[in-house]
């Protein structure tokens, strides 16, 4: 990442927005403001934005709309489909974390919060586009180029969804192992409580479609009441080809 300061790009109108538009700017962000679709465009450019905040709305449509618009691809090439996304919470109702999350947000700050909670994420997630671009990961047949954003499996490149992708890369760096339904919840989806959801198998299930359309069929396997491995023995040789394995 560069010496200059990240740009955000804050979503939303009101006194709250107002005030965390303020403290962003007070910690060193280049801070651009939008308050619905048309702006969010009109406020950006290819590659410019490293981060955009949705914040409160007077109706939770707005922002459903901005973002699933967003990862239609509809705002290219203005704003990359897959710019990262902090989804700034209204309510403490599980529901809005959820729906954020299923229509692409990267992470979720639950109402109410504190600003300091809200920093972290957002370094967080400014920092995930350098870590996640770290090289190549191949285990067996499976090639997975974090930098290229692609994943392939012999010849043939596999057609994933933003979140099954991150998935797959999750799972990759150690296919050996037996990920549990609550670390995936929190360390993919940032969904830090232990509730019921059928987040994690939703995307297991279209990621290992997927995989059965190049001829990986059975590579996903579920551990019936723990979670999710990569690998379908549970061993096998893991090759980084390049850069360093995430922590």
């Amino acid at each position: 990442m560069s010496d200059s300061p990240e740009v955000l790009l804050l979503v939303g109108e009101g006194y709250e927005n107002d005030s965390l538009a303020e403290e962003l700017a007070l910690d060193g962000y280049q801070l651009r403001r939008a308050s619905d679709v048309s702006e969010l465009r009109a406020r950006s450019a290819p590659g410019d934005v490293d981060l955009i905040l949705l914040g409160s709305a007077p109706h939770q449509s707005t922002r459903l709309h901005a973002l699933r618009a967003l990862r239609g691809g509809e705002l290219a090439p203005e704003v990359n489909a897959g710019a990262r996304v902090l989804w700034v919470g209204t309510t403490k109702e599980v529901a809005e974390v959820l729906r954020a999350f299923e229509v692409g947000a990267d992470d979720v700050v639950r109402s109410p919060f504190v600003y300091a909670e809200l920093l972290a994420r957002a370094r967080t997630l400014l920092r995930r586009d350098t870590v996640s671009a770290s090289g190549v990961i191949q285990f067996g047949a499976l090639r997975i180029d974090t930098t290229a954003h692609q994943a392939i499996f012999g010849s043939t490149p596999l057609r994933l969804r933003r979140l099954e992708y991150a998935l797959l890369i999750h799972l990759a760096r150690d296919p050996g192992r037996v990920y549990t339904k609550d670390e995936l919840l929190r360390e993919i989806w940032g969904y830090r409580s232990t509730g019921s959801t059928r987040t994690v198998d939703a995307h297991a299930c279209r990621l290992r479609r997927s995989l059965a359309d190049v001829g990986a069929g059975g590579w996903l396997t579920a551990v019936w009441g723990v979670g999710y491995r990569l690998a379908p023995d549970g061993h096998g040789e893991l090759r980084l080809l390049a850069g360093r394995r995430s922590a």
